[in-house]
């Protein structure tokens, strides 16, 4: 018989209600606590979902004991919560990203490790069919070698999105802006997608909203692999027009906007490249482009399917903490080249 999982999470935000959400769409794991220091909050999210609500996770680890905890609290606020979660033997999956500082994420991954326990990222996109198949694609080696990756996240925040929270737009909390809060899922793509990067020169600017970190960045990059590439993020587009991702080599191109594929080119094309086309691939819809909601759960209940069972068969999850250590290491250095105004060397940042 299936052990029922238990599952908790920490922060009742707006991600955290989709964590929440996924969980309960879910067979043999239950959610049986939530928390957070608003009191009312967990409160609601509680009552939503049916499970039990706290101010203060450390008295939820000790009184729910949950086999898995999804920490959904602001980026620079995770590391205390991680520490007491591996002292207590209990599993995580932590929200992108998983820390603003290199150390700290660092630290995260060498406790988890410590304790023995399994360290998840939140790349939900990773699961979208969209993306598994271009990455088969990549690993098939239907692109020849690689020679140009392109990744913009070009969306729209408003003012009032920066004051829903003291934390948003603040580099103490957030840890920077459209590139850390929005752009970090495609990097984390371009990243598993094209492989390590070598170097990067970039420039950031505050173009529209009066906040800490930029609300615009653009970045040249040079891949450990030889091939060229940029990242663009933007929170300044008012509507928006979702992110875009490109990825082109020898022997083939692929153009993805939002969720849909607009190019899907090989010189050897296979029977099922026509019906990705189409849009076969694309069923599922993750964010609005003016909204920051998650509009559809799927993927990140594949996530924390995959969670589970990594857990069960005590293995590495698909999305593991090194991967999230990676995009986290990849915009600190984006920052400091468009600080310093000079071209980083990412082997210089480990």
């Amino acid at each position: 018989m299936t052990h029922i999982m238990r599952m908790a999470v920490i922060g009742c935000g707006n991600i955290g209600k989709v964590h929440a959400k996924s969980i309960s769409r879910l067979d043999d794991v239950r959610l049986v606590a939530v928390s957070d220091l608003r009191p009312e909050s967990a409160a609601q999210i509680a009552a939503e979902f049916g499970c039990n609500p706290y101010s203060d996770y450390r008295q939820m680890f000790i009184k729910e004991k949950p086999d898995l905890v999804s920490v959904c609290t602001p980026s620079g606020t995770r590391l205390d919560i991680c520490r007491a979660a591996a002292d207590a033997g209990i599993n995580l999956l932590v929200e992108k990203p998983l820390d603003i500082s290199l150390a700290r994420t660092k630290q995260i991954i060498a406790i988890s490790e410590s304790a023995g326990i399994k360290l998840g990222c939140v790349f939900q996109l990773r699961f979208m069919p969209l993306y598994s198949s271009l990455k088969r694609a990549v690993t098939k080696g239907r692109f020849g070698r690689l020679i140009i990756g392109n990744a913009a996240t070009i969306c729209y925040r408003s003012e009032d999105y920066y004051k829903s929270g003291n934390w948003r737009g603040t580099k103490a909390q957030d840890g920077g802006g459209a590139l850390m809060n929005q752009g970090i899922h495609n990097v984390d793509l371009l990243l598993w997608l094209m492989g390590d990067v070598k170097s990067v020169t970039a420039y950031t600017e505050q173009l529209t909203h009066d906040i800490e970190v930029e609300d615009t960045v653009t970045a040249s990059v040079e891949f450990v692999n030889g091939a060229l590439g940029t990242i663009q993020a933007t929170t300044s587009v008012y509507h928006g027009i979702n992110k875009k991702l490109e990825i082109f080599g020898t022997n083939g191109s692929a153009i993805i906007h939002g969720e849909e594929p607009l190019m899907w080119k090989f010189k050897q094309p296979l029977v099922e490249d026509s019906s990705f086309l189409q849009g076969n691939d694309s069923e599922h819809k993750d964010l609005s482009p003016i909204s920051p909601l998650v509009e559809d759960t799927w993927a990140h209940e594949q996530l924390i399917l995959d969670m589970m069972e990594a857990i069960r068969k005590d293995r590495r999850p698909l999305v593991s903490g090194r991967e999230g250590e990676k995009a986290v290491e990849l915009i600190l250095a984006i920052y400091k080249s468009a600080e310093t105004g000079k071209k980083i060397d990412l082997s210089l940042c480990k």
